[in-house]
């Protein structure tokens, strides 16, 4: 590993595990750099955009990253978040093969996961206990590692039958995730998700601090960024893909957003 970029995040040559509030400003690989990573955000809402593909955050999202991953942080809003790096298991002194409790059920390793306000909560507490333990022994270090892996596997809504309306939420907002260039009618949304659309409205206000409508809306601008930034699509195509069908309603929304028009970002290039 370069000694230089080593020493910038962590300790010792010996340290298996640092936890920072850094987040990625040059869209490349680190050489040699063989730590994968855990993140998660606390605050604010941002693009997050990795091997080619992009993925809007926002507070209780949880991730995963390998070290041979490209990924960079794009309209980040005051984002607040923690990434734990870690070497592979068989570095460890303690414990061996927890890769296993790493989720790789999907195609895509670090696909992103939405937590219930329980399971946050609960993460947020050991995350601080894992910062904390970084000046104290491997042993202590590594086995609240292993408690956070643990509790990891089990809270996201993948892994919990409670079928509870938080969790139903969660459930639509994923899918909005890959649905949000269709027209949308939140009732019949709250429908295919057996929830109503009061609870929606309630769910959305509490966590991401927005209405339905507005999220939908920064979803579809955020994704917009991104093919204006590393695409070579036309600004009409671009606003018709992401369900502006008018393309001057588009460029007053998305300078609205970003203090920027679509042109701009385009010739920023």
């Amino acid at each position: 590993m370069d000694s230089q970029k080593f020493r910038d995040y962590f300790i010792s040559e010996h340290q298996n595990i640092i936890v920072t509030s850094r987040i990625p400003k040059n869209y490349s690989p680190k050489p040699n750099f063989n730590y994968n990573k855990i993140t998660f955000i606390i605050d604010g809402i941002g693009l997050h955009v990795i091997n080619g593909k992009s993925y809007p955050i926002y507070p209780r999202m949880l991730f995963f990253t390998q070290s041979t991953d490209l990924h960079i942080y794009e309209t980040t809003q005051n984002l607040n978040a923690i990434s734990i790096f870690y070497q592979p298991s068989d570095k460890f002194w303690l414990i061996k093969g927890f890769e296993s409790l790493i989720p790789k059920q999907f195609a895509s390793f670090h696909i992103h996961r939405f937590l219930d306000l329980e399971s946050a909560t609960k993460i947020q507490d050991l995350l601080k206990m894992l910062s904390e333990s970084q000046n104290k022994t491997y042993i202590e270090q590594e086995s609240i590692f292993l408690r956070l892996l643990i509790l990891l596997r089990y809270c996201s809504y993948f892994y919990n039958k409670n079928n509870s309306n938080e969790r139903r939420t969660l459930q639509l907002i994923r899918w909005l995730h890959w649905n949000f260039e269709q027209n949308i009618d939140w009732n019949d949304l709250a429908d295919q998700f057996s929830v109503s659309i009061r609870t929606v409205h309630r769910y959305f206000k509490r966590d991401i601090n927005l209405s339905p409508q507005r999220y939908l809306v920064k979803l579809r601008l955020f994704n917009a960024f991104y093919q204006l930034r590393y695409t070579n699509k036309s600004i009409s195509l671009i606003a018709q893909n992401n369900g502006f069908d008018d393309q001057s309603y588009f460029t007053t929304c998305f300078k609205k957003e970003f203090n920027f028009t679509p042109r701009e970002i385009q010739l920023g290039n």
